[in-house]
């Protein structure tokens, strides 16, 4: 498998990253659980990014799921903040950035 400009993995890595946030930061706390979730969102973007020029088409497609994400991301954390208040914001903020933008990427980068 081609890791190199491969968007599929490094979105999926940000799904992955964006599963385990959530649990090791209840575990481990804020800074410890950061690092250890970032270590697969760093993984997917060092392999896919590193000496590769993404095109206009590609850097188009990120922005476009970035932006996506944005607004998810905000619908959920407004959701979570007004009907679940036993969870914490914080970590959910945390892990859904990883979730939504690798989801979205994934979605936006298999329909383009």
């Amino acid at each position: 498998m081609k890791l190199k400009g491969n968007y599929y993995w490094m979105f999926g890595m940000q799904i992955i990253s964006g599963i385990i946030a959530y649990p090791l930061m209840i575990e481990f706390g804020v800074v410890k659980g950061l690092i250890f979730s970032f270590i697969p969102f760093l993984i997917g973007m060092i392999t896919t990014l590193m000496d590769y020029k993404p095109d206009e088409r590609d850097m188009q497609l990120i922005y476009k799921t970035d932006t996506i994400k944005s607004i998810l991301l905000t619908i959920a954390m407004a959701v979570i903040y007004m009907y679940l208040p036993s969870v914490n914001w914080f970590f959910a903020f945390i892990a859904g950035i990883s979730l939504f933008r690798g989801f979205t990427g994934i979605i936006i980068f298999a329909t383009n």
